[in-house]
């Protein structure tokens, strides 16, 4: 019997944790016909206790929150006419800069900064962390942030940008952004992604919460905020992180959450950088999808070791989850700063998995050039 199409995949994250670059993993590969491959190995947490991957797995997905929830989101209210891309945030947000819109904030071209320690002021400040007044009063600080760059101008991946955005959205809809995501995405799809879950994997030992985090988000600006941002904050399995990927591909064939017409907009419109309308396109010769995936594909990172690309014409879904930040973050968090040489190793498996899949998929006849 001849070796399994995906082995190749499987030595691959046998051996970035077999040389701890991150203590568990995930992977998960859909068609739009079903899942064609899962791999689940490794820890989900390592101290202060050890407990092994479970089936179903659940990681902390944070910056992919921004398509899975919020691009989504966008695009069912845009296809509903309740969101103009193109409105001003400031029709509804007091304050906010007026040149300054959805779409802007989507395709990261703001010029808000990329980041704003909103969880000190509520330190400074003895704001109870998650609490209904914490989160409007810091909300408003977020899109009340002075500007770097004329809106449009430039491209600057900003979480500020997005929590705006998402308070936006809680505002035109009445609804807080969970409430809001499950009534729009979460029950239509049936696909179970949660904003905190008792039982994740474990992340960093938090130096401010003096404790290992487990169940509740990394992002600390997403924590004072209850655990419910635009930018951060759900949780799911590699399985379901994919088929929500797989939904958004549905919408290109008309029998997704979200039209075609919309679908095509939010994934071919070109700003100032790479972005698209929240999700990432492929960079030539560097992109974590490899150099393997069609330029049409389209995708997205998380901080904590996490990853969704998608292949539109193949029909594909990749959902790579891990916990590379659990027990400590080594690399990845300050622009131009030397990478450790664990965060490299990680690095470099993220390519090496996609191209490995797309090896796996061309040998049983799923992938199409």
């Amino acid at each position: 019997m001849g070796a399994s199409p995906w082995s190749e995949v499987e030595a691959i994250v046998e051996d970035t944790l077999a040389h701890g670059a991150c203590a568990g993993m995930a992977v998960s590969v859909r068609s739009l016909r079903g899942e064609l491959f899962l791999l689940e190995r490794g820890h989900a947490e390592v101290c202060p206790r050890r407990r092994a991957v479970r089936s179903g797995q659940v990681f902390d997905v944070a910056s992919l929150t921004k398509v899975l929830a919020t691009a989504s989101i966008c695009g069912v209210l845009v296809d509903r006419g309740e969101l103009d891309l193109d409105a001003p945030l400031s029709e509804l947000l007091d304050g906010a800069p007026p040149a300054v819109t959805p779409r802007l904030c989507l395709s990261h071209a703001s010029g808000w900064p990329a980041w704003r320690r909103l969880f000190d002021l509520a330190e400074a400040e003895s704001m109870p962390w998650g609490t209904a007044s914490t989160r409007n009063h810091l909300l408003r600080t977020c899109w009340t942030t002075p500007l770097e760059a004329q809106p449009g101008e430039r491209h600057r991946y900003s979480d500020i940008g997005m929590m705006a955005l998402g308070a936006y959205l809680e505002r035109l809809t009445r609804q807080r952004l969970d409430l809001l995501w499950h009534r729009l995405v979460g029950a239509p799809s049936g696909i179970d992604l949660r904003w905190g879950w008792p039982g994740a994997a474990a992340t960093e030992h938090c130096p401010l919460r003096g404790r290992v985090v487990v169940g509740e988000v990394h992002d600390l600006n997403a924590a004072v905020l209850g655990g419910i941002a635009a930018h951060a904050g759900l949780f799911g399995s590699a399985s379901s992180v994919a088929a929500l990927g797989v939904e958004a591909l549905r919408g290109l064939g008309g029998d997704g959450l979200i039209s075609p017409a919309t679908t095509r907009a939010f994934w071919t419109h070109q700003g100032p950088g790479s972005h698209h309308l929240g999700w990432d396109g492929i960079t030539p010769g560097g992109s974590s999808a490899g150099d393997r995936w069609p330029l049409d594909g389209v995708g997205h990172l998380g901080f904590t070791g996490c990853s969704l690309w998608l292949a539109p014409r193949q029909g594909i879904s990749v959902a790579v989850l891990s916990n590379r930040v659990h027990p400590v973050v080594e690399g990845g968090s300050v622009p131009g700063a030397p990478l450790h040489p664990r965060y490299r190793r990680f690095k470099a498996m993220r390519p090496a998995v996609h191209n490995a899949v797309v090896g796996a998929l061309t040998q049983l006849g799923q992938w199409s050039s």
